[in-house]
């Protein structure tokens, strides 16, 4: 067994939903963006609260939403934190990317633009519920990638999507595309009316992703939020920083009204900037510090040997439990102990990669 990950005292990666407004309704949609809410940061304390996130030693800050663009003062949010040492990045869902968006973002200094990509043309414009989405998806990332600015793209795998996720990898690595994100899907928000994957098609696109990862080796990056990664990827959970879930310990979030969050999809309030100050709020919530003891899980989490480097997703968790504590109901593990399964092993073989949706 591994020795226990490092645990920072503030989060490397901190996601902020500067504003729930959002000119698409995606059906899987975490944050149901809509409209603005009643109580979103003014400029004046989202400029303090950048102040607080460089102040606490965080590395790495998410401009999202809804669709951070449609916020007027984002340049204003972007060259604060740029000036404050952050590395920063923004996430879209591209309808609005114009080279003259490009030229900007490059100058202030953004470190990388996502964009969301959730299938191709038919199935792209279906989830995110915008006839001609696609077209105009590929095209900011084409325009991204052609000026130069680093372009990752983040794909959330579901039943209505899952036979795109290998044509969709092959797409990005043909248009340039620097990072492919594989992001978790979890069943809050709108996405509480999507379909989830079943436990061995999560297995399985673990293993479709190591698989495209080996095959695009030095040409495009992959990155995943899924904590099992450390049951398939030997060499990733041998890494001092890498301990499967970072939900309250190397990353969190903020919703665009304030509220701290363990990570952006555990859609659950430990404080709020209007009323305390972030690094307060992160050292002193008492959820916060349960997550990071993983002696605090229960169920099968909790008494799992791989717990240190994995701990299961608290969001997939919560949102079928209602306790961010609980055994994470996705794992192939905990799958097949609870079904009666002998030998499980803990790997995702080649073999294993068999995507088709559902019945």
């Amino acid at each position: 067994m591994t020795a226990t990950p490092y645990l920072p005292q503030a989060p490397f990666h901190l996601v902020w939903n500067i504003t729930n407004a959002c000119n698409l309704r995606c059906e899987h949609c975490f944050a149901a963006s809509d409209k603005p809410l009643p109580g979103e940061l003014t400029t004046v304390e989202a400029v303090d609260l950048i102040d607080q996130i460089a102040d606490m030693g965080v590395f790495d800050l998410a401009f999202c939403g809804g669709e951070p663009f449609i916020r007027r003062d984002v340049y204003t949010l972007l060259e604060h934190a740029y000036g404050r040492g952050l590395t920063i990045g923004i996430g879209s869902n591209g309808w609005l990317i114009k080279p003259e968006v490009v030229r900007r973002l490059k100058d202030i200094g953004v470190a990388r633009l996502q964009i969301s990509l959730d299938g191709l043309a038919g199935n792209h414009d279906r989830i995110r519920r915008r006839a001609g989405l696609f077209q105009r998806t590929v095209g900011a990332i084409r325009t991204s990638v052609a000026a130069g600015l680093r372009t990752h793209v983040c794909f959330t795998a579901h039943q209505g999507n899952i036979t795109d996720l290998e044509p969709v990898i092959d797409l990005c690595a043909e248009l340039g595309v620097r990072r492919f994100n594989l992001s978790q899907f979890v069943p809050v928000g709108r996405g509480e009316r999507v379909r989830d994957l079943t436990v061995p098609q999560w297995r399985a696109i673990l293993g479709l992703w190591q698989r495209k990862r080996a095959e695009y080796a030095g040409r495009m990056d992959f990155a995943s939020h899924l904590a099992q990664l450390a049951l398939v990827d030997s060499e990733m959970a041998a890494c001092d920083g890498f301990r499967g879930c970072q939900a309250g310990a190397g990353q969190g979030a903020i919703t665009a009204t304030g509220d701290v969050l363990p990570c952006v999809v555990l859609p659950v309030p430990v404080g709020n900037v209007h009323q305390q100050r972030l690094a307060d709020i992160w050292q002193d919530a008492p959820l916060l510090r349960r997550l990071r003891a993983r002696e605090s899980l229960r169920g099968l989490c909790g008494t799992c040997p791989l717990s240190p480097r994995c701990g299961g997703c608290r969001a997939v968790a919560w949102s079928y439990t209602g306790d961010p504590l609980a055994e994470d109901p996705r794992c192939w593990l905990v799958d097949a102990a609870r079904s009666g399964a002998a030998g499980a092993d803990r790997t995702a073989s080649r073999d294993d990669v068999v995507l088709e949706p559902a019945p």
